[in-house]
């Protein structure tokens, strides 16, 4: 897993504001909030935009949004496996991220 923990590149800060647009498709903004640079998008796939700490009702919002979820497998399964599976990517993450950058994360 390669991680990077972002930066601005127009003053280097890593004071960073991220700004979720929904519209045909959900995107992340993310601007320096010292210099107010735009830093850069992100366009999240279908499904993948998960706020921990949400209810389930969060969640079904984000499935309806995204108005591509097909399958048959019960969504409390699926928002129980997103769960599950972002605060162990989280923590997979944080761990790479220390490895790189030291325990003082910047």
């Amino acid at each position: 897993m390669d991680v990077y923990i972002q930066k601005c590149q127009n003053c280097n800060s890593r004071n960073l504001r991220n700004i979720l647009a929904r519209d045909d498709a959900q995107r992340v903004y993310v601007q320096c909030r010292d210099c107010e640079h735009f830093v850069a998008r992100y366009v999240l796939a279908t499904g993948g935009y998960f706020h921990e700490g949400r209810d389930y009702e969060s969640f079904l919002r984000t499935m309806m949004l995204d108005s591509g979820f097909s399958s048959g497998r019960d969504l409390k399964t699926v928002f129980k496996e997103v769960t599950e599976s972002s605060e162990i990517g989280f923590v997979d993450a944080i761990e790479h991220a220390k490895k790189k950058y030291g325990d003082e994360l910047p």
